[in-house]
Formats: structure tokens, sequence, C-alpha cells
């Protein structure tokens, strides 16, 4: 621990936690309180993926110097989306009791897409919900398969869910949440036939880690929850004069907000064909048959009861057949036509639950499907994500913090404009071109930078500090690539191509959490004065990077 941490006498310093894969930011901005010059602290988010730990490090031990470098009080809590690598420090327990207990909040700031009294956002929520629900029972399916067909299935999803439902552990640890998410849903179904799926799955998702960590931030908020809209005007920090907050985004069209991945010249990498699908029908088949307690009224079958035959009735044993030495309608031979047909060419079960024939089934093959509608979930998430620009009033200059925002959130800032005081107008391409301080969205994940050049209409990292603001570029990237290279399905984060720019843009003073210093440039990036200078701005700890922005 090294005590409280001081704001320069005008600017900012911020303090980049080392914790893990995941995101938390401590700022401390020159300000006044109480007529005295003090420090006026701005946490975002605080959160980490399970077992990606740098240097073994505990969310708890963050937390604990998060209280002693503010002395136990924070100004504003901004949370940027509801994802476990954003939040789940928040939630976190010793012993039955809060972490953050020991802190005091005045402030909570939230997407606008969190706002109970908004129409869009509760629509957008029932969305979720039901996708949500929808994927715990495919989970519960897929846990129940055995051999190849669940072969790094489980693992997937699992890591793909935990970032929604959140969880303790390891991806193993989230089947206990989501069975209990499965159990909570279905014995609330059973003990009041009556209510509505939307009614229980509401009840169901409330107990889950993420909702629990941003509900405990939101009741401790002592000024309240203020709820940020890109339409909104710059939002002041307390007592930090002249501060402002610019919010980009979540945009407000929903188009934009389920669109995911860059195309064309907006891409460093191609994604993976099919990341960027549209499940449609075939998503609500799927819901369907994951999930068919999921349905409110009549039958929500692809195809109706008269043209469906149960598996069992074909597969099992000694199934109920009609006998065939009776008298059949029409209709009942048509069935033991077709379930004597299935049973000789799909493989009826013996006693030893055998069956020679059953290469040729897909009984538990639509599962995988759960993977893309996970990862589906999971990107529209991040694209909900909080992205504020914070701007500094002697100077201009801006830091950026985009939580894991993709593209549609990026697409949504061009045509922003905010009104001065002055009369005059502050565009996003004209906010970023002041930016000298870039928090990497999504872990420098391919779908969440965007490529390009300051001529191209959509927002890019090519907006990004010009003219005379372009020496100051510095960037930040949480990330901890051994783990994240480690997991049975690999996820290249950073991309290689995204960190490559960056430390181009940057002149090698780029920032990631799972490296302890930054290495020197070479000479031709920046000079040796240029390198002195720097580094009398950093602080390079094992628990933290600190980097300070003058506003002079």
């Amino acid at each position: 621990m090294a005590g409280t941490m001081k704001a320069p006498e005008s600017g900012v310093k911020i303090r980049m936690y080392r914790q893990g894969h995941g995101d938390c930011y401590l700022l401390a901005f020159a300000g006044k309180k109480n007529g005295r010059k003090d420090s006026i602290y701005v946490l975002i988010d605080c959160g980490l993926k399970p077992g990606s730990e740098v240097h073994k490090q505990k969310i708890n031990t963050i937390v604990d110097d998060i209280a002693e470098a503010t002395g136990g009080h924070i100004h504003v809590v901004a949370i940027t989306h509801e994802h476990q690598d954003h939040v789940n420090g928040f939630g976190k327990k010793i012993r039955g009791k809060h972490i953050f207990d020991k802190l005091t909040f005045d402030h909570c700031w939230l997407p606008w897409t969190e706002d109970e009294t908004d129409e869009t956002a509760n629509a957008l929520r029932e969305k979720f919900r039901d996708t949500l629900i929808t994927l715990a029972f495919a989970q519960e399916k897929v846990n129940a398969l055995m051999g190849a067909k669940a072969e790094g299935l489980q693992e997937r999803i699992a890591d793909l869910l935990g970032s929604e439902i959140g969880d303790e552990g390891v991806a193993p640890a989230f089947l206990q949440e989501g069975a209990s998410l499965v159990s909570a849903f279905t014995e609330a179904k059973q003990a009041n036939p009556n209510l509505g799926a939307a009614a229980i799955a509401e009840l169901a998702i409330k107990g889950v880690s993420n909702k629990k960590a941003m509900a405990y931030v939101r009741k401790k908020a002592k000024a309240g929850v203020t709820f940020l809209s890109p339409e909104d005007d710059p939002q002041p920090i307390p007592h930090a004069d002249g501060i402002k907050a610019y919010t980009l985004g979540p945009p407000r069209d929903e188009a934009l907000l389920l669109d995911l991945d860059p195309q064309g010249n907006e891409e460093f990498h191609l994604a993976p064909s099919g990341r960027n699908f549209a499940l449609g029908e075939a998503g609500r088949a799927f819901a369907m048959a994951a999930a068919p307690a999921m349905r409110d009224h009549g039958d929500a079958h692809t195809f109706a009861s008269q043209y469906r035959i149960g598996a069992d009735e074909v597969l099992d044993a000694d199934p109920p057949l009609p006998a065939t030495d009776l008298p059949q309608t029409d209709e009942e031979q048509r069935e033991v036509d077709a379930v004597t047909y299935l049973r000789s060419a799909y493989g009826r079960r013996d006693r030893d639950n055998n069956a020679p024939e059953d290469w040729r089934r897909i009984d538990d093959d639509w599962l995988s499907v759960s993977e893309g509608l996970a990862l589906r979930l999971n990107n529209e998430v991040n694209n909900t994500s909080l992205v504020l620009a914070f701007e500094l009033p002697n100077t201009g200059k801006v830091l950026l913090f985009t939580g894991d925002a993709q593209r549609g959130n990026w697409l949504g800032w061009a045509d922003l404009k905010w009104d001065k005081d002055n009369g005059s107008t502050v565009t996003t391409r004209e906010l970023l071109s002041r930016c000298v301080l870039y928090k990497v969205g999504h872990h420098g994940s391919h779908n969440a930078t965007l490529n390009g050049t300051d001529r191209d209409d959509h927002a890019n990292i090519g907006w990004m500090a010009r003219g005379a603001f372009a020496e100051d570029f510095v960037a930040m990237i949480p990330a901890n690539t051994e783990w994240a290279m480690g997991k049975r399905k690999p996820w290249r984060h950073p991309l290689p191509e995204i960190e490559a720019a960056l430390h181009k843009k940057a002149r090698g003073r780029v920032f990631r959490t799972d490296r302890d210093k930054i290495e020197k440039p070479d000479q031709e990036l920046m000079s040796e004065g240029e390198w002195r200078a720097f580094k009398r701005r950093i602080k390079e700890t094992r628990l933290y990077f600190d980097f300070t922005i003058e506003d002079r």
C-alpha cells in the first residue's frame, strides 16, 4: 500500500489496476471541497475474469488499495456495463460482508440501458432475460451430455455465460450457478403455473451475481443514480472545477446496439465468419427446444402436435406402440408406419441403451447452437457499454473510456454534438482529436476498436490525438494474454494488429495489465529526453500503474 493517491495540481492521475483480465480504473482529478484543494475520485468498473489474476492478485487487495488511496470515499462510481469482468468486484463478499463496505460513494453513473423507467431499455432487458434463461436451460442439457459431443462445449458456454451471470471461481463453478438459475425458474413455474414466464424469469435472474453487484452499488450511492445518454449535456464531476464528462454511448438506436463486428476498412483483422449472425427463426426454435417452459401461451413447438412423434416413442426398448393386429384408422396406421421406419433407420435402444444406428441421429447436435447464441448475447451486452470522454478545462485534453463498446456503439458517436457555453459546438470528431488517453475496449479484441483515418466518416483510432495532441497519446489495455490464449478456444486479447497500431500511434507508450513495465521504445519512435519525461509521469507496481496528465 502506498497511502493516499493525490491528484496533480492541475490535471488528473489515472490508476490502472492490474488485477487480471478485467477493468478497474481510479481517477484522481484536481478539485476543491469546502474551499480547500482536494482530490476528487472517480472509479470506473471493478471486476476480473476468475482465474486470470496477474501476480495472483486478489480483488479484495485491489479494493483495500482503493480504500487507502481515496481515504475511504469515492465521489463518482461509473459502471460501463453488466459483465462479470467489470462488476464482480462490487459483489465480492468475504465472510458474508461486502469488501466495498469499507468505502462510501456519492454518485453512481450508469448507461441509460439500466434505467427501469426507459421503455427502450425495458424492451432490451426483456430480450436479454429471455435469452439468458434459454441459455441456462441449454447449459443444463449440455452438462448432461457425455463424451465427445460435449467436449469443450461446456467450458466455452460457461465462459460466455459466466460474463452474464457471474461466478466466484473458474468456469466449471458456473455450472452450479447455471443450475440454480434453471431451478429457480422451474420451481417458480411449478408453484404458480398461471404466472407468466416473463415474470418468473425476472424473479430468477435477480439472484445472479452480476445483478447483485449492480444493485449493491446503486443502493450504496448516497447522492443517487444518474443514467447517462448521448443526447445529454456534458456531465460535471462534483467539486472538480471545469471537468466535463461527455457521454458518447451506448446509442439510442437499437439497430446500432445490435451491430457488433467491424466491416471492411473498419477491421484490423477479419472476424471468423458467422459471428455477426441474426438468430431469427432458428434462434426461436432453439429457445423452444432448450427451454419449453419459457412459453406463456399455447403450443410453441416448431410443429403442431399432430405432426410430432416423441423421441421416447421411437427409441425406447419397450415404447407404447399401437397393436398392429387391431383395426387401425388411417391416422394410427401412418403413425405405426412412421415409428417402424424411424426405428429401422435411426436405431431403437435395447435394454443396455445401445442403438446400432445411432450414428445417424443428431439428438444433441443442435445444442452447439447455444455457443453462438451465448456469444451473440455477450457481444450485445458489450455494445451497451457506457462510453465516457473526460475533458480537462485548461488544455482541452480528453480521456476516453469505452468499456467494451463494439461497432454499433462506435458508429453512433459520429453524429453527436454538444453546445458550449460560448455558443460554439463540440463534435465527437473534434473531441476525439484531443484524446490523449484511450482505455482500449474489450481487452484489445478484434471487435472493440475500429480502424480508419481522420478522413473516414466512422469514429476510429484515426480520429484520436490529432495536431498538437498527437505527441501525447497513451493507451491502456486491460488484458492477460497468457490466460486468454490458454483457453480451449483461445481469445486473441489483445489482437496483435490492434496492439501494433496502438504502439505506433502512442510511440510505444502502451500499458498492459499483464506486463510489469513499459519497454523503452526505439529511438526512432521517441527520443531519450521524451522517454525520461514520460517515465517521470508514471509509476509501475505489481498492483497498479499510475499515469499523470497535467492540465497546463
